[in-house]
């Protein structure tokens, strides 16, 4: 497999990694001339817009400077259009690695069949450094050859590279990937073994099942606590009794999947045992983390027993856990929960507030009808309103479903979205004039939320009468409507024009004035996120995001990351992220833009520092931080930074808590 000359190559761009890592940017010497520079704002433009300049963006790969080269490879790799495959596969015999590299992530990131003979044929002469990162692409293309190589790839000598073959199989669905996946679990290298069952999270069979719960007892943290994510995914209820040993793991990771687990697997089984088990778990246990997902299980599982347990779990300190509680003592004891969740209207904190009022319509109790339509309908904070409209939708009335009909006319976007979701709950056809006459009103960028679950729901109520709005939006200029409206006239049946590829779209409103707003490859920066638990030092990646890096810089200086201003880490799961830079503070919002997806070669480790969106190139201001190894967002969410300093802090840190940016020079 070997090739003593990509080797010494590969040792080459180990020593240039090394030297770039103290530098300034690894394109500081492009950055030191005027033609320099322009070539890469040039390059920078062309990927911003997800154009190719009429072509000029292929002529910098044939370049006589490698940073050039490399450059217009991850421009390529960032628009991600199939036309583009014929330009990149040459680029896999580059005299230099990095380019080499960055031609294999972008063939993986754009997914054409047409790559994989020639990833095959690098994978087999190049090293286990390059092998890892062909390996990765294959598994995002796919297809019976892929998958052959894959499998053969998990026999290989190097740990690395087994690693890397297990984790590609996890995208490819075939009984010739799960065979040989049962067999990696057993691999002597635990970074193997984990990522092997994690790849057997969709694989659902009694074998499966059965060979996954052993591993809940392994040494190695990681492969429990894998284990017990990917018994939950596949809802193994062979695997009760274990994960319910494993929700005292002394590993926070492992307890807490394992506890998310069972709540998944006994969703609505009212069992006792667990849910006596798990309240005894939480009474007394200091991480929130637990005591948090305890109580969303309890709730999922829904027995009466766990009463006491809820009651006191609504006075917690933790924003987040009484949140939660509200939610499920609705859920276990339905209407008998009203005197109970109706005093947390009076909480000091709005999430809880929020909670409560959805919480209200869990209990299915038609008094409450009433109330919820008057918050809905005259409460000034939006995120109230939107939480009626949660709580309204499991109560199938038609004075609910007239009020939700209004609501899809509110001030506010997110309630106008969350009104489309709730009417698309109750499924009453009836609604299906507003819902077009909806669509058609509006087509702002705050806007695009609304029409694209407004589409989804005409889909699932299979509506006859969306047939001209879906055509016409195969005209939109949102990608994912372009999409969405397509899907739904096949789900109708009809015939329609195929549908245009993005390129097209996008040389239509290219803006070469973009210019003047791209920034420039900037090395490493620094910031320092201050919450009250202490700080997190950020290391951010200048070169391999420079875009969003510039973005997160903007923002901190001017002051919308600030606690002062009532910035928090309004989403916190378990064992997942912390995420925060809502300015609404809901998870909803944007600084008024959206930025450009980067996505890159890094991988989403325990630290790592991510851009949230509702889909490629829909970021702005919300990032989150990894507790623990992602790898199913590698490739799909923008990795800018990582956590030098600070982890300890990252997991100390709960739903609710305040946080300021400072950015150091």
């Amino acid at each position: 497999m070997g090739n003593t000359k990509l080797g010494i190559l590969f040792l080459a761009l180990m020593f240039t990694v090394t030297v770039d890592a103290s530098a300034a940017s690894r394109y500081q010497s492009l950055l030191a001339t005027s033609a320099g520079r322009d070539s890469l704002l040039r390059l920078a433009l062309w990927e911003d817009g997800r154009v190719t300049g009429d072509g000029q963006l292929f002529q910098y790969l044939r370049s006589s400077n490698p940073l050039i080269r490399l450059r217009a490879v991850e421009a390529i790799g960032r628009i991600q259009d199939p036309q583009d495959v014929t330009h990149l596969t040459p680029m896999l015999g580059d005299s230099d690695p990095r380019v080499v590299l960055e031609a294999v992530f972008a063939l993986g990131q754009i997914g054409s069949q047409e790559a994989v003979p020639k990833l095959i044929e690098l994978n087999r002469k190049t090293v286990a450094e390059v092998q890892q990162v062909v390996l990765e692409a294959l598994g995002k293309i796919g297809g019976v050859e892929a998958t052959d190589e894959l499998r053969e790839m998990l026999h290989a000598f190097k740990g690395p590279v087994r690693a890397a073959a297990a984790m590609a199989l996890a995208k490819i669905e075939s009984e010739s990937a799960i065979n040989a996946l049962l067999v990696s679990i057993h691999d002597g290298d635990a970074k193997v073994a984990w990522r092997a069952i994690h790849s057997l999270e969709t694989a659902d069979s009694k074998r499966v099942r059965e060979s996954i719960v052993p591993f809940l007892r392994s040494e190695s943290p990681l492969v429990r606590a894998y284990a017990a994510r990917t018994l939950g995914k596949i809802k193994a209820n062979n695997a009760v009794e274990s994960l319910t040993e494993a929700a005292s793991d002394s590993d926070l990771r492992v307890a807490c999947n394992s506890i998310q687990a069972l709540g998944t697997i006994l969703e609505n089984h009212r069992d006792q045992r667990v849910v006596t088990a798990l309240a005894a778990l939480a009474e007394e246990h200091p991480s929130h983390h637990v005591r948090k997902a305890v109580v969303m299980s309890i709730g999922q599982i829904g027995h009466k027993s766990a009463k006491d347990f809820l009651l006191q779990s609504i006075l917690d300190r933790n924003v987040g856990i009484r949140a939660e509680s509200y939610k499920s003592l609705a859920k276990v004891l339905g209407k008998n929960a009203i005197v109970f969740v109706s005093a947390g209207l009076n909480d000091s904190d709005t999430i809880v507030r929020a909670a409560v009022v959805e919480a209200l319509g869990l209990c299915r109790e038609e008094k409450q009808i009433p109330d919820l339509l008057s918050i809905a309908r005259e409460d000034k904070d939006a995120k109230m309103r939107a939480a009626a409209v949660r709580g309204l939708a499991n109560l199938k009335k038609d004075e609910v479903r007239d009020a939700l009909v209004e609501k899809l006319q509110d001030e506010d976007w997110v309630v106008a979205t969350e009104a489309v979701t709730a009417l698309g709950k109750i499924g009453d056809k009836n609604v299906i004039p507003a819902l077009i006459d909806r669509f058609s009103m509006r087509n702002d960028r705050v806007d695009t939320d609304v029409r694209l679950e407004i589409m989804s729901v005409l889909k699932e109520m299979k509506a006859k009468e969306a047939e001209q709005i879906a055509r016409d939006a195969l005209e939109a200029n949102d990608p994912r409507l372009r999409q969405m409206a397509s899907d739904l006239l096949d789900e109708l049946g009809v015939e329609r024009p195929p549908l245009r590829g993005n390129r097209y779209f996008y040389e239509r409103d290219f803006d070469a004035s973009r210019k003047a707003d791209l920034s420039l490859p900037m090395g490493k920066r620094k910031a320092i996120i201050r919450t009250e638990h202490g700080d997190v030092e950020i290391e951010l990646f200048g070169d391999d995001a420079t875009q969003t890096v510039a973005n997160f810089v903007k923002l901190a200086q001017s002051g919308d990351y600030d606690k002062n201003k009532g910035m928090s880490f309004h989403r916190v799961v378990a064992n997942f992220v912390i995420q925060g830079g809502c300015p609404r503070g809901d998870g909803w919002g944007d600084p008024g833009y959206n930025i450009r997806s980067e996505f890159n070669q890094h991988h989403y480790d325990r630290g790592m520092v991510g851009i949230a969106h509702a889909g490629k190139d829909t970021g702005g201001s919300q990032f989150f931080i990894t507790h623990s190894p992602q790898p199913h967002l590698d490739g799909r969410y923008t990795i800018f930074g990582r956590v030098i300093k600070g982890m300890d802090i990252v997991d100390r840190v709960a739903q609710g808590d305040k946080f300021s940016v400072v950015i150091v020079e």
